[in-house]
């Protein structure tokens, strides 16, 4: 299996030292029966600034106080790596108990077996068989990536670590691209603002030889979240998909949201935001499952970010689009786009003006006051790099605190 992950390694530790693609990475990989894990791997990608990856293979773990102790000794250090170095965990076979998620991704295949209580122990409390698959992980957000092998699944975690930089004080890697920065984006948006239609393929179109990679795509899937290059340069991209509730931001969306432009924050990762919403998903069930303190945390994290962030407005832009607004330093739109305070139907009811009048105004003064540029579709592509490359030595300073307040 280490073979398949790094392209020349040594042995270090109960852990591994090597590269991925030309760039050193730490690994640590157990397998057999999980009897804890030496913290000396984790203080070294601490020390020399690279990726740690953990890879578990295990069938059974030993129940003793000395693997416990290790373990919480083991995570502690995993702790401490948070922001610092990027964190992938790889469950390939059984894991439970406490191999958790101090981790940035986590990857599984169709023969992982994971929780955190052991499907014995639900058993014995609740008198209920579990079986807990890699699919509901995948479906719930705990797994960001889901392949059927273990080939494919460090096939992937290798493509994952390519966009990534080696640590927070670095960059991003360039890479090498043929693809013209000019290249056109042959893309029609939907002239009715409540058509159904799917936001990734204009996301990949965009996007150096129109690849995507995409992060927790069976979770939340009305919002997606991934990677991609831009002139070779890698970014994080966040787009409302009006295939899947027309867009709508609710709480696991925004919990993803949240989670993955924290990280891209963390690592200097510029992130593009398409932007195509009719607000917040409205239901009693959202409302009383936290969708108010979700968006504010929402609004914190953008509010916040260090690093670039750059707005497409591609066809809706109500009210759940301010927390992607409020952190951008550059923001498109094209030239039939809505903006709304509410929706545009509500909001031209309540006063009392045709929607097309409404939608007309609102779009003029959105036109004068927070878009930037209005651009023809076709053009995308070349508009973003070339923000990007301006904003390139974009420098802000947050007010020192301790940490945040969650």
């Amino acid at each position: 299996m280490i073979d398949l992950l790094l392209d020349d390694y040594s042995q270090f530790s109960d852990g591994y030292i090597g590269v991925v693609d030309g760039r050193p990475v730490c690994v640590i990989y157990k397998e057999g029966t999980f009897s804890g894990c030496r913290t000396d791997v984790v203080d070294l990608a601490l020390k020399v600034g690279v990726p740690i990856v953990n890879v578990f293979n295990c069938e059974e773990f030993e129940l003793s106080f000395e693997t416990f102790s290790n373990t919480v000794e083991f995570l502690k250090r995993l702790s401490l790596a948070n922001g610092v170095i990027p964190r992938i965990t790889v469950f390939l076979n059984k894991s439970h108990w406490l191999l958790s998620y101090q981790t940035d991704f986590v990857g599984m295949c169709e023969r992982t077996e994971y929780s955190l209580v052991t499907p014995e122990v639900i058993r014995s409390f609740t008198g209920k068989e579990v079986e807990i698959s890699p699919e509901f992980h995948s479906k719930s957000g705990n797994c960001h990536i889901f392949e059927e092998s273990d080939e494919s699944l460090i096939s992937s975690v290798k493509k994952l670590i390519g966009f990534l930089p080696l640590n927070n004080m670095e960059d991003p890697p360039l890479a090498e691209t043929r693809d013209d920065v000019r290249r056109t984006i042959d893309f029609e948006v939907p002239t009715d603002p409540y058509q159904p239609y799917e936001i990734k393929t204009l996301v990949a179109q965009v996007l150096d030889d129109e690849d995507f990679f995409e992060i927790q795509k069976d979770y939340a899937q009305n919002v997606i979240v991934g990677f991609g290059r831009l002139d070779g340069m890698s970014v994080g991209v966040v787009a409302n998909n009006p295939a899947y509730r027309l867009g709508c931001l609710d709480v696991e969306g925004m919990r993803k949201l949240s989670s993955f432009v924290r990280f891209c924050d963390a690592f200097n990762i510029p992130v593009v935001n398409f932007v195509d919403t009719p607000g917040f998903l409205p239901d009693f069930d959202q409302e009383i499952g936290g969708l108010s303190k979700c968006m504010s945390r929402l609004l914190d994290i953008y509010a916040q970010t260090t690093t670039p962030v750059i707005s497409v407005i591609v066809r809706k832009a109500y009210v759940g689009f301010v927390p992607m607004l409020l952190g951008s330093d550059v923001v498109f739109s094209y030239s039939n786009a809505e903006f709304a305070v509410t929706d545009a139907d509500t909001d031209s009811s309540k006063l009392k003006v045709g929607r097309k009048e409404y939608v007309e105004e609102m779009r003029r003064k959105a036109f004068d006051s927070i878009v930037n540029e209005v651009i023809d579709v076709k053009w995308t592509r070349a508009k973003l790099v070339n923000a990007l490359r301006i904003l390139e030595s974009k420098r802000k300073k947050l007010p020192p605190k301790k940490c945040d307040v969650l």
